[in-house]
C-alpha cells in the first residue's frame, strides 16, 4: 500500500487580497543606517567615501567603488548588499579605510547603509584610526 502525502497548510484567505497566498518581507528605508558621503579628491578625480569618524583635524572614511578588485591584480573589494549612493549600481567597499585631511573632502551628502555593510565599514575606520593613532605616537608597524 502507497503512503498517501497529507497536505497540512490551510487554504489562503480571500478577504480582499485575491489569491496572494504569502507576503513577502520587504525592507523599509529606516531599516537602514545613514551615513555622511563626500567625495575624497584624489588624482583620478575623487571617489565616494563614507565618513566614519574624526580625529584631529582629519576624517576617517572608506572608499566605495563599482570594480569588484582593486586595481589589476589587486585584491577583492567588500560586496555591498546595497549601494549607500541609493544609485541601483552595484557598490562595492575598499578594505582599507583612510585617514585623510578634511580639505580633501568635497561635495557633502546625505546616504544609507545596511546595519551589516555599516558594521563591516566600522571594523575597517576603527583599524585605520588604531593605524593613525599609533604612528602618531611614534609606534611604527
Amino acid at each position: 500500500m502507497a503512503k498517501r502525502k497529507i497536505n497540512t497548510q490551510k487554504p489562503p484567505r480571500k478577504n480582499g487580497a485575491g489569491n496572494i497566498k504569502s507576503i513577502k518581507h520587504i525592507e523599509i528605508e529606516t531599516d537602514f543606517v545613514p551615513v555622511q558621503i563626500k567625495d575624497h579628491k584624489d588624482y583620478n578625480g575623487g571617489h565616494p567615501h563614507a565618513i566614519m569618524d574624526d580625529i584631529d583635524d582629519k576624517h576617517v572614511s572608506v572608499g566605495f567603488s563599482t570594480q569588484k578588485k582593486k586595481g589589476k591584480n589587486g585584491g577583492n573589494n567588500y560586496t555591498m548588499e546595497k549601494s549607500p549612493l541609493n544609485d541601483g549600481k552595484h557598490s562595492y567597499m575598499r578594505r582599507q579605510a583612510i585617514v585623510a585631511p578634511t580639505t580633501e573632502y568635497e561635495k557633502p551628502r546625505q546616504g544609507a547603509m545596511t546595519p551589516k555593510d555599516y558594521e563591516r565599514a566600522k571594523q575597517y575606520a576603527e583599524k585605520a584610526k588604531q593605524k593613525y593613532i599609533d604612528r602618531k605616537n611614534g609606534k611604527k608597524k
